[in-house]
This record gives structure tokens, sequence and C-alpha cells, in this order.
């Protein structure tokens, strides 16, 4: 049976990475997708050989609406930027969304819409047009139920009384990992399933498929979005230098990979190199050890590695998801402003005690379990 999906996504940049879990499978099994998200997803749509079609716009690419984001993480805290982003940016952008998609869906109704979880404007769309509806976790989905009563559906109610509509409420979602690995408490309507990842994240360029030095290789980045906020940059730029002068203090060899700030980070030894980007998966599969931002998708790509991490949470769920796989015993845990010293003494630790890789390899293991991805056979579309 081929079904015809709309898959929405929000405009943050490492949002199409994030469904690659159902987009791969999707394919593979003959379905017909077409990516309904802003413009700045028009070539991951083209990358992956599915269908694009426009629905809102690049609004977190906005300087107001990145500056107003970035003061409030940093004179407040990750709490209130949760708060500000999820409860307040995010439902106002739903009705824009909303109405785009409402006009695409009913010109060309979808068999099933998989939208990110995070994409109130989808989940609105398809119950007024009554489609079948799946929320695809892209990392956010415990977030937002942690806010959901407090801070989300009270804004949004106003946007689903207009159309009237029910009182909003999280759709079932796919997620692409052991719940208890994320959620403290696993919601009932959640399907956890095989994760996949995109052809081109996994394999390595020319530069960095060689032979590998007898010295451990670690490879560090603190995500796409943390470069991409100008706000931001000067305390991750701060972090990166941290990061490079304990690589240098341990003698490995190093990649760090920082995005728009790579022009920025000298490193005079030679074992370590600093790029802008690395196809991530692929290298993590080389790796001893990975520094990152703990977003959800970089801490699944170093299990499917099976190499212990680093946490060093900067927005969002990624603090709690740094603090999540330290509590798993599948790395350590710091907080954002740990000095050269402590982030030097946590990498040592973990290169040095092999029940770090002992539990990754166990990780990689229950995550090669979860069943494959079946869009036909979900009890939600029976």
């Amino acid at each position: 049976m081929t079904l015809r999906i709309a898959l929405t996504a929000e405009p943050v940049p490492s949002h199409v990475t994030a469904l690659d879990y159902v987009i791969g499978p999707a394919r593979e099994q003959g379905h017909e997708i077409t990516l309904h998200a802003p413009p700045m997803f028009r070539r991951e749509a083209r990358r992956r050989g599915i269908a694009y079609q426009r629905a809102g716009t690049d609004w977190t690419c906005e300087p107001g609406v990145q500056e107003t984001a970035s003061a409030i993480r940093l004179r407040h805290g990750n709490a209130a930027f949760n708060r500000h982003v999820f409860g307040q940016l995010w439902p106002e952008r739903a009705g824009a969304k909303a109405r785009d998609l409402l006009a695409a869906w009913r010109r060309d109704r979808p068999d099933l819409v998989i939208a990110e979880c995070s994409d109130p404007g989808a989940h609105l769309a398809a119950r007024v047009l009554r489609l079948p509806l799946l929320a695809a976790d892209n990392g956010l989905g415990p977030l937002l139920r942690d806010l959901w009563d407090t801070d989300i559906a009270p804004a949004l109610h106003p946007l689903h009384k207009q159309y009237a509509q029910d009182a909003p409420a999280l759709p079932p979602m796919l997620t692409p990992a052991p719940l208890p690995w994320f959620h403290r408490t696993p919601p009932a309507a959640a399907y956890p399933v095989r994760r996949t990842v995109a052809d081109h994240r996994t394999v390595l360029p020319e530069w960095l498929d060689r032979a590998p030095s007898t010295r451990p290789l670690v490879y560090a980045s603190l995500g796409t979005l943390t470069t991409a906020m100008p706000g931001l940059r000067p305390t991750i730029e701060g972090v990166y230098r941290e990061i490079l002068a304990a690589l240098t203090a341990l003698g490995c060899d190093a990649v760090v990979s920082a995005g728009a700030l790579a022009s920025r980070l000298t490193c005079d030894d030679p074992r370590i190199t600093v790029v802008a980007h690395v196809p991530q998966p692929a290298l993590l599969h080389r790796a001893d050890l990975f520094v990152t931002h703990g977003g959800r998708a970089s801490l699944l790509d170093a299990v499917q590695g099976a190499t212990p991490v680093l946490g060093l949470g900067v927005l969002a769920d990624q603090p709690a998801n740094a603090a999540a796989f330290a509590r798993h015993r599948l790395g350590r845990a710091l907080p954002l402003t740990a000095p050269r010293e402590e982030i030097a003494t946590a990498l040592t630790d973990l290169l040095g005690d092999p029940r770090y890789t002992d539990a990754m390899a166990d990780a990689r293991t229950a995550l090669a379990r979860l069943p494959p991805l079946d869009l036909t056979r979900l009890p939600e579309l029976r």
C-alpha cells in the first residue's frame, strides 16, 4: 500500500536531519513524500530525493527573534529560554503555518501527515481536515510534554478556538530511541522505531578517511544552532577555546567542527583540525570520544558509533539530554561554564575507563533492536 505522506519541519538548521529516521524507511517502502517546510529546507529535500512545497517562513533566522532569544538564555537561563521559545514564539507562528498547510492539503489531500512534534501549525491543520496525524520526535518531545500544560497549550488555545477545534494536544509520537533514555515518564502513545541516517552523512571525506594514528581520536561539535545565533556566538566561541585548550593538554588527535566559528578558532597543535562541518555519523564510527552540546540527534549518532560522550548542554533539551546520558553511564556531563582543566580531567576519565565504551556498545545493541518503521502497520493508522 503506497501512501502519500506530508512531512513537515520548522526552521531550525538540523531539523530535517532529525527526521531522516522517517524519510529513509518511507522512501524504501515506496511511499510518496512531500516536505512542507520553510525555504531553508528546499535543498535538504532535494538531497534526500523527496518533493518539496513551501510552507511557513524562515522565522528563526530573523535578527530580532535571535537577539531576544539569545538575551533571555544569557540573562535568565535555559528554563526561561524554553518558555519563551516553545510557549510563545512557536505558538505565535503556528497560525501562519496552519494557513499555508490548509491551502496545500485541501488541494491535494495526503493519506498521512507526519509533523515535527514542535510544529503546532501542522498539528492544527491536520486536525481541521481530519487527516491521520503522527508527530515525529525531533528530540524536543520530552521538553514539549514538560511545558505543555503550563505554557504551550494555553498559548495555542485561542488559535484552536478560531478553527473550532478541541483543546490542543500532542499527537501520537514516533521516536527513534528507547523511551527511557530521554523520557523520565514515557508517554503512552509513543512508538520507538529503528533509527536511520541519510546516506550522504555516512561517508567520510578523503582527508579524514585515512589510517588512524596510535593516539585516541576526539571529535568535538557544539551543534549547528548554537553557532547560527549571533547573540550566543561569543559564549560558544569561549567554550570552544576551552575545549581546544583541554585537547591540546591531552595530547590526542582531534577534529573540532565549529560551523560559522571555524574561521575564528586557530590552533597551533598539528594534531587538532578545526573545520566548519563534517559528516558526523561517519566520523563517530572512527572517534574514541565525542564532546557534544547534547542534541538528541548527536547523542544517537554517538550511540550508533559506540562512542562515549562528554556533554556540555547549551539550549532547550540539550542539558537534560546530556544529564540523562550521564545517568545511564554513556558518558559524562559538565556545565557549559566548565574550565579547560575540568574538561581535560573529564576527557582523561572517559578515555581511560572502558566501562563507558562497554555501556555505549550495549546501547548500540538496544538501539538496533528497535523495530523498523512500517507506516502501514502502526496502530494509530488502522
